[in-house]
């Protein structure tokens, strides 16, 4: 009897970009959630790093009327001595392409809120929140 032969090609791994930023470590436990409302890993790093150094902050302020044209929401609002909007952008190579977007949104929230006379809106990289120890670092840098 003649065996026929296939032809199955040699499986190849290929190390891809991994979509998820952050990974979650045994040891720290991530809720997903911040003020009770949904928040991926590394917002959740950044508000307990916040909470941490003993700022108040709110987490997602809505900006305009939710759901009608034009609303956007900001990440954080850290009340400081000052009014400190923080947007948490992904991992960089996830990111990349929308700095006219962000720039444009930057533009909206100091708008919408001149007359708190915030500060500049800081954009933090998911790299400086990937895991606890880095967000804390993070944190302190922002406000020592």
């Amino acid at each position: 009897m003649i065996k026929r032969y296939v032809y199955r090609p040699e499986k190849k791994e290929y190390l891809l970009p991994s979509r998820k930023p952050n990974v979650v470590t045994d040891k720290e436990q991530l809720l997903g959630f911040v003020q009770d409302t949904n928040a991926s890993d590394i917002e959740e790093r950044f508000a307990k790093a916040l909470e941490k150094q003993n700022k108040d902050y709110i987490f997602r302020v809505p900006l305009g009327q939710v759901g009608e044209p034009g609303w956007k929401e900001l990440d954080f609002m850290v009340i400081d001595g000052g009014y400190f909007p923080i947007e948490i952008d992904e991992m960089g190579f996830i990111h990349q392409g929308k700095e006219t977007q962000d720039a444009l949104k930057d533009a909206f929230v100091m708008d919408y809120f001149k007359d708190y006379n915030p500060f500049p809106v800081k954009r933090i990289t998911g790299e400086r929140l990937a895991t606890q120890e880095i967000a804390d670092q993070t944190a302190k840098e922002l406000f020592p």
